[in-house]
C-alpha cells in the first residue's frame, strides 16, 4: 500500500473483518486463559444499554462493541516519532514490536480503532505514514469491556497480545478521545505505582501502561498501551471484571452465580470477605496510606480468579486515567511523587483535576471512588440478587439483597478504627449519606496529616 493516500480510501478496506464462529476465527490463535478472560469481559456485561445507545448511530458499527465478540484487523501506520509526543520507556515500545531502535529519525507504530481512520487521514497523509501491513505487521484486535480498548496481537503471534486504549468519538459513546494530558497522566502514574512496588497493599496488582502516543498536530487523538500482567501470561491468573459476578445469561450465567450453584459457601466468602471486609481495608490504605484513589468501578476493578477460575482473595485495578492522587498527603508522609511525571509543565490540568475543577478537592476524589464502589458495584449487586430471587435463580437460604452497603459501611469504619483510632458516634448506611461520610473521612485525612507532620 506505501504511504497513506492523500484523499483516505484506504479506510473501509483495512477495516476488514473476522467473525467469531466464522470460516476463520484468529481468537482462537490466543491461548485457553486470555479467552476465558475475553469471555468474562464481552459476555458477562451487567445492563450495558444504560451506558449507551446504539440503536440509531450510524457512527459506530455494531461489530466493534464488546457483546459482538468479533475479530477484526487493528490499522497501524509507522511514523517517525518526530510527529507524536511519546511518553514511557524506549524499552517497552520495543519489546511489544511497537518502536524501531531509538534515533532521529526512528518510528512508531501508531494504531487507529477501524471507526477513527476517516478523521486520521489528513494526519497520516501529512507525517508519510507508512501502512504497517507493508513491513509484514498485521494485527489482529477484539474489543474488550471498553468499546474503545481492545486485545491486540500479531496475527499468527499470539505471545505478542496486548492492550489498546485507543482514541474513539461517537453518538453512542460520547467523546471518548484521549488527550495528551491524559496520555502522559496514565503513564506517569502507572510508574509511580510499580515504583512504590512491596509498599503497596498485596491484595491489589495492576496493569501497568507503559507506553502512550499522542499526534503533535491532533493532541486529542492519542492512544495508551496497556501491558497484560506477567501472571496473566503465565495463565496461573485470570482476572474477572466486577460486572462479570452479577452479567451474563443463557449459557454464559452471571459468575456470582455460577459459584453459588457449584460451592455456595465459597461464593458467599467472595461477597463478604473479599468485596466487603478486604477491600475496605484495601480501600482504606490506599486512601490514608498512599494517597492513591480508585475509579473502582466494575469495570476498572477485577477479581483475582486462579486458572480454575476459584477466587483468590485479590483484586486488580486497570485504567491509570481514572485514578486520583492526594498529592498533599503523600508529601506529608514523606512519600515521593516518583519518577519525574511527564508532561508535569502543566501539572494543574494534568495530575491535579482531570479538566474537571473539582477534582482539585480531596474530599471530592474520595467521594467519587467511593460512589463508584458503593453505587455501581455493591447496590447493582444488591439489584441483580433480587432479580435472580424473583426469577427462582438465587439457591434457598442465600439472602443479601439490600444489606451490601451497610455492611461495607461497618467493614470501612472498622478499618479506620484499627488503624487510626477514628469513630463515630453512630452507625448508617453511607450508601444513603455518602456525603456525611465523607466529612468524618476528611477528618481522618486531617488527624494523619498531623500525626505524620508532627513526627517529621
Amino acid at each position: 500500500m506505501g504511504e497513506w493516500p492523500a484523499n483516505g480510501s484506504y479506510a473501509m478496506s483495512h477495516a476488514s473483518e473476522w467473525r467469531v464462529g466464522g470460516s476463520v476465527d484468529v481468537t482462537g490463535q490466543l491461548p485457553g486463559f486470555i479467552r476465558r478472560f475475553l469471555a468474562l469481559e464481552q459476555r458477562h456485561l451487567w445492563r450495558p444499554e444504560r451506558w449507551r445507545n446504539v440503536t440509531d448511530d450510524e457512527q459506530l458499527c455494531r461489530r466493534y462493541l464488546p457483546e459482538s465478540c468479533a475479530a477484526f484487523r487493528l490499522p497501524c501506520f509507522w511514523v517517525q516519532r518526530k510527529y507524536l509526543y511519546v511518553y514511557g520507556g524506549r524499552d517497552e515500545g520495543a519489546a511489544l514490536g511497537l518502536a524501531e531502535e531509538f534515533g532521529p529519525d526512528s518510528r512508531v507504530l501508531f494504531l487507529v480503532h477501524p471507526a477513527e481512520l476517516p478523521r486520521y487521514a489528513e494526519f497520516l497523509a501529512h507525517v508519510r505514514a507508512r501502512d504497517g501491513t507493508d513491513t509484514g505487521v498485521s494485527l489482529c484486535a477484539t474489543p474488550t469491556s471498553s468499546t474503545r480498548t481492545v486485545l491486540a496481537w500479531r496475527d499468527g503471534c499470539p505471545n505478542t497480545a496486548f492492550f489498546a486504549k485507543l482514541s474513539l468519538r461517537c453518538g453512542s459513546l460520547g467523546d471518548r478521545r484521549i488527550q495528551r494530558r491524559r496520555a502522559a497522566r496514565s503513564v506517569g502514574l502507572s510508574a509511580l505505582v510499580q515504583q512504590l512496588g512491596h509498599g503497596m497493599p498485596p491484595a491489589v496488582a495492576w496493569f501497568p501502561e507503559t507506553l502512550a502516543m499522542v499526534p503533535r498536530l491532533m493532541p486529542e487523538g492519542g492512544l495508551i498501551i496497556r501491558s497484560i500482567p506477567m501472571e496473566m501470561k503465565e495463565g496461573s491468573v485470570v482476572p474477572a471484571p466486577l460486572f462479570s459476578l452479577m452479567g451474563g445469561s443463557g449459557s454464559d450465567p452471571p459468575l456470582l452465580l455460577q459459584m453459588l450453584g457449584q460451592d455456595a459457601e465459597l461464593a458467599r466468602s467472595v461477597v463478604t470477605e473479599v468485596l466487603l471486609a478486604k477491600f475496605a481495608g484495601i480501600w482504606v490504605d490506599l486512601v490514608f496510606g498512599m494517597g492513591l484513589m480508585l475509579e473502582a468501578h466494575g469495570q476498572d476493578l477485577l477479581l483475582a480468579l486462579s486458572k480454575d477460575m476459584v477466587p483468590c482473595g485479590g483484586f486488580y485495578y486497570r485504567d491509570f486515567e481514572g485514578l486520583t492522587v492526594d498529592w498533599g498527603l503523600r508529601r506529608a508522609r514523606g512519600l515521593s511523587e516518583g519518577p519525574s511525571l511527564p508532561h508535569s509543565c502543566d501539572w494543574y490540568e494534568t495530575y491535579e483535576t482531570l479538566g474537571y475543577p473539582l477534582h482539585q478537592l480531596v474530599s471530592w476524589k474520595i467521594r467519587t471512588s467511593l460512589f463508584d464502589y458503593i453505587c455501581l458495584v455493591l447496590a447493582e449487586l444488591d439489584l441483580a440478587a433480587v432479580e435472580w430471587r424473583t426469577r427462582g435463580l438465587m439457591p434457598s437460604g442465600e439472602k443479601w439483597e439490600g444489606e451490601l452497603t451497610m455492611l461495607f459501611s461497618r467493614h470501612l469504619r472498622k478499618a479506620i478504627r484499627e488503624r487510626y483510632g477514628m469513630r463515630e458516634d453512630r452507625e448508617y448506611d453511607i450508601h444513603r449519606d455518602l456525603s456525611r461520610f465523607v466529612k468524618f473521612l476528611m477528618r481522618v485525612r486531617s488527624e494523619v496529616l498531623q500525626s505524620k507532620g508532627s513526627s517529621r
